[in-house]
């Protein structure tokens, strides 16, 4: 599936391929107790930005590029430290969008 260039009405900044094949982990679905009751494997992540917004926003995404988890930070480089530490995302993984590297 391409790449879309918006996620949830974000621009799409960097990106990683979407794959069963990535380790990123899962995004675990909850009850109304807050109790585990299923989980999603992420697929993909993105770094996106909403219009007029000064914050970047990590995107988890499954194999259909639905955001299934999302953390905001100040810079894309805070975003990809996190995705690295807790997601083993590395930094040749990242795509810039429309440039393909």
């Amino acid at each position: 599936m391409k790449v879309p260039g918006v996620l949830d009405g974000a621009r799409v900044i960097e990106y990683t391929m979407n794959s069963v094949e990535n380790q990123f982990g899962v995004v675990g679905i909850l009850s109304d107790k807050g109790n585990v009751i299923d989980e999603l494997q992420i697929t993909a992540m993105a770094i996106c930005q909403y219009e007029e917004a000064n914050k970047f926003y990590l995107f988890s995404c499954d194999l259909n590029w639905e955001v299934i988890g999302d953390f905001d930070f100040s810079t894309v480089e805070e975003a990809k430290t996190s995705a690295k530490q807790n997601h083993h995302v590395d930094d040749d993984d990242w795509f810039l969008y429309n440039t393909g590297r």
